[in-house]
């Protein structure tokens, strides 16, 4: 049984003094040397590379309060019941969410300079604000009602800094691309659709999903499983590797793809369908399991 929150029996407590020392799942704070004569030394919080999604989702949910809280200064407790009254109640998902704000343009930019730098800062000032962070939730939430757009942000932190407008354009970009689905959900899954042009993306990986495999119903798949319609996951490459495997045997080489393809029993299952596809267009590349994802 979990324990109330703010609540936490000595046993409890001493498990997550042992974990905070080797947990990568949530931000922490390390200590920074003095840069100058007269600088005094300073800790700040740093963002935990790796880890996240569906996995990760599941873990914090198992493990309860086994993690420790971060060592918080007055305005990043401030920031911490600013998301806690906002919904988000697991410690771990606050924690990313108030690393946004103290991330600096080293940890955001590792992959790239200029561009990502520029976002990095726009994103800090955004979340380490209060007064702004509730103006942008207010509106992003008027687009979305029944969802919880601060859940959403832990999983894409750049929802907030894009245009209303063009969120909108991207939700019903997937509405009119997915008619059967609850697009809510999906954007609740994988928000990263929402930017810039990845609704268009997620829409030419739909029908290349639908003309591959007839017997199934896209919009079920893109339900159960809205990380299929990623970037990252890449639907057009993964079909292209199965055609390379179709030119060197006779038809699909994948038994378990072939029964979606005849329409034999059990091609309706969306779940399966979702399963099944990723594992058999692996092919050295990364699974990608949304927080929506099969469980």
């Amino acid at each position: 049984m979990r324990c109330l929150a703010g609540v936490a029996p000595p046993a409890a407590a001493a498990r997550h003094d042992r974990s905070q020392s080797t947990s990568t799942s949530t931000p922490r704070r390390v200590f920074v040397p003095s840069q100058g004569r007269g600088e005094s030394p300073h800790s700040r919080i740093v963002l935990a590379h790796g880890g996240g999604g569906h996995a990760f989702d599941r873990l914090v949910k198992d493990q309860g309060g086994v993690y420790d809280a971060p060592d918080y200064d007055e305005h990043e407790r401030a920031l911490d019941q600013f998301w806690l009254a906002r919904g988000v109640r697991e410690e771990a998902y606050r924690a990313r969410l108030v690393a946004q704000g103290y991330a600096s343009d080293e940890e955001n930019t590792s992959r790239d300079q200029s561009k990502h730098r520029e976002n990095a800062s726009s994103i800090a000032e955004l979340y380490k604000d209060p007064d702004r962070l509730a103006a942008a939730l207010l509106h992003v939430q008027a687009l979305f009602p029944g969802t919880n757009v601060a859940e959403m942000c832990w999983k894409e932190p750049k929802v907030l800094l894009e245009d209303p407008a063009r969120l909108a354009k991207s939700a019903v970009t997937l509405r009119f691309a997915l008619p059967n689905s609850d697009v809510l959900k999906i954007v609740s899954g994988e928000p990263k659709l929402l930017l810039a042009d990845n609704a268009l993306l997620a829409v030419a990986a739909a029908r290349a999903l639908q003309r591959e495999f007839p017997k199934i119903d896209v919009s079920a798949v893109a339900d159960v499983e809205p990380s299929l319609l990623t970037q990252e996951c890449d639907v057009l490459g993964r079909l292209e590797r199965l055609k390379r495997q179709e030119k060197k045997g006779d038809g699909f080489k994948n038994k378990s793809l072939s029964v979606f393809v005849t329409g034999a029993a059990g091609s309706k299952n969306a779940t399966l369908f979702a399963k099944v596809f990723l594992e058999a267009t692996n092919g050295g590349a990364e699974m990608h399991e949304s927080e929506g994802g099969w469980g």
